[in-house]
């Protein structure tokens, strides 16, 4: 694969659909200086839905709302990835910490494709769900199994590493197949609407804009710490994206 056709790959797929070998000629006659300004044009695109053409009726509804859950997924692994932060963990003490799923909760839920209510359109989608989280949820009891085993334990070195490696290609693994999931619901079910959309991209964005805040309180009450600082600022520019992308969908009617 060229890399004209891997940097075409990263534009939305209307874009790619409308204009995609013309995208990949002009990257091939220029070279590799014109790399950067596609990448940027792939993200630029990726902001304003509004702007991108329909090869079919509702095709920019069902990449977003697939887009919506890949933003979810994305999140949860990044909190994932970082130590349990105090700022974003619910308690006893702290019920308002986990105030910024209330609008992160309500934007999955806005923007979750519906299947027709009839027992064949739940019959298809049950079947897709088998099929498609069969494996990951295999590879989850693999390792949950190897866990309580307590193997995991006495590992070291190379063996410690991989054990490590492929606990987060697992975690990857479900997340893909999961977002695959709903892009197969999405073919048949009936999609939010374009301000529902909205309205749920914009919802996820303030819940992580209030986590990202919540996060830089504590960062700067307390000694700053790498890991919280880069989480800081990812779950900001994740809210960014969320925000800009819903305030840019509501000048499309589709």
């Amino acid at each position: 694969m060229s890399a004209a056709t891997l940097l075409t790959r990263l534009y939305p797929p209307a874009v790619r659909e409308r204009w995609g070998e013309d995208i990949i000629h002009e990257v091939s006659a220029s070279g590799i200086r014109s790399w950067p300004d596609t990448l940027a044009g792939a993200a630029r695109l990726w902001l304003h839905p509004a702007d991108w053409p329909e090869t079919f009726t509702g095709q920019t509804r069902r990449v977003l709302t697939v887009a919506l859950f890949a933003l979810a997924a994305v999140t949860g692994l990044l909190l994932r990835s970082a130590e349990p932060s105090a700022a974003l963990t619910a308690g006893i003490r702290h019920p308002a910490a986990g105030l910024w799923l209330v609008p992160l909760l309500l934007g999955i839920g806005l923007a979750a494709p519906l299947p027709p209510l009839s027992r064949e359109a739940l019959r298809r989608v049950t079947a897709a769900a088998v099929r498609t989280l069969a494996a990951p949820a295999i590879a989850v009891a693999a390792m949950c199994l190897t866990a309580w085993s307590g193997a995991a334990e006495h590992l070291t070195g190379f063996a410690d590493a991989a054990m490590v490696l492929s606990y987060w290609l697992t975690l990857g693994f479900v997340a893909f197949r999961l977002c695959t999931l709903v892009a197969h619901v999405a073919r048949t079910a009936a999609l939010p609407t374009t301000r529902r959309l909205s309205t749920a991209l914009l919802c996820v964005g303030t819940g992580l804009a209030l986590a990202a805040s919540q996060n830089l309180l504590a960062v700067v009450r307390t000694a700053p710490h790498p890991g919280s600082v880069s989480e800081t600022l990812a779950l900001g520019l994740l809210a960014a994206t969320a925000i800009s992308t819903g305030r840019d969908l509501r000048r499309k009617r589709v």
